[in-house]
């Protein structure tokens, strides 16, 4: 019994005590205005729900656009939902046996109801991030970029968003129904290539077919998003594209549906710097896991000083599996996605497996 009790002990104080970084940061912010004085203010150390805080009192809060009960949100009523049919990236859903409503897998953000989100429980998102290696002008010479993996020069497809101003991953809501690899190409069109004729637009229809064809897997979990709260939150999947020099010359960007506009934007320090704000929620860390993919394969994007536009050699980066992305992956596939060299330490970037929480 002892022995017992002090293995307990010892994970509820590493779960107190614990250095690392708060599971989220932005689930327990005012980030976004129409959270401002909807959250109560939850420590660090008090984020966990193992840690007993029998004082704690989140503020309610849904928003009204959500509460109208539009054809994409639950009812009202969480006992009206079956969890057991939902997926979570994070296993079974937790469900309060007081309230009967799903408990965010990482812990306290001072905000009960729904927020902005209209699923209880996980509201499932797919981010495609698509890239190129930046072409060179005229007379200009290769070089490295400081601060990015491999010193690659990418640029990736990114939306200013109308809300917070903030560059983006041009993704989007998971419909009932739809597979990950039709959210993600069905995103990225409404998002960052809308075109405005439909003779351009037919072109960059068979383009994106190409381009969407295959991709990789980068990450697969729970999303550290303003939006969150105690009972609804956001869970990704996001994957990554390459398109070739010429290819990339084709797609025109355009903005649409919530982005105000979609463009090539350098990949450099400080856009991956995730304290900078340059990009949106944990979108920083989901573009780093991708470059760093795309870096391990892609060690010299240029050969030569004349390559202006040069596809990098050979056709198989980022190809490596072409199986649609709606099909659950094999163990086998899975075990090799989880040996990525960009995962990180705590399993969840670029293991498309199991992401970890934080109960």
């Amino acid at each position: 019994m002892g022995t017992a009790l002090s293995k307990a002990a010892r994970v509820i104080s590493s779960c107190v005590m614990d250095p690392s970084p708060p599971p989220h940061v932005l689930a327990r912010s005012e980030g976004n205005k129409l959270y401002k004085g909807k959250r109560a203010e939850v420590p660090d150390w008090r984020v966990p729900w193992l840690v007993l805080w029998p004082g704690y009192a989140p503020i309610e809060f849904t928003a009204e656009v959500v509460a109208r009960n539009p054809p994409w949100a639950d009812p009202s009523d969480a006992s009206r939902v079956d969890f057991s049919t939902r997926h979570s990236f994070h296993g079974p859903i937790f469900v309060d046996s007081r309230t009967k409503r799903p408990r965010n897998p990482m812990g306290r953000t001072g905000t009960a109801g729904r927020g902005l989100l209209g699923k209880w429980g996980p509201n499932h998102a797919a981010d495609p991030i698509v890239l190129r290696v930046k072409p060179l002008g005229p007379g200009e010479q290769p070089r490295t970029v400081p601060g990015v993996p491999g010193g690659v020069p990418f640029q990736m497809v990114a939306i200013r968003r109308a809300d917070s101003g903030q560059w983006a991953i041009p993704g989007g809501m998971v419909d009932a129904g739809e597979r990950v690899s039709q959210t993600l190409r069905r995103e990225f069109t409404e998002e960052a290539a809308t075109q405005p004729t439909p003779e351009a637009q037919e072109r960059l229809e068979r383009l994106l077919d190409e381009v969407f064809a295959s991709g990789d897997c980068v990450y697969e979990g729970y999303v550290d998003d303003p939006r969150n709260t105690d009972n609804a939150w956001m869970e990704t999947s996001v994957w990554v594209y390459f398109v070739k020099g010429p290819a990339a010359e084709l797609l025109k960007l355009h903005g649409g549906s919530d982005a105000t506009h979609a463009e090539w934007v350098d990949v450099d320090a400080r856009l991956l710097d995730t304290s900078s704000g340059q990009l949106y929620a944990d979108h920083g860390k989901f573009v780093q896991a991708a470059v760093s993919r795309a870096a391990a394969k892609l060690p010299n994007p240029y050969t030569s000083e004349t390559d202006r536009n040069r596809a990098p050699p050979g056709d198989d980066l980022l190809a490596p599996r072409k199986r649609s992305q709606g099909v659950p992956a094999r163990p086998q596939d899975r075990a090799t996605r989880s040996r990525s060299p960009t995962t990180e330490s705590s399993g969840t970037l670029a293991s498309c497996v199991s992401a970890p929480h934080a109960e």
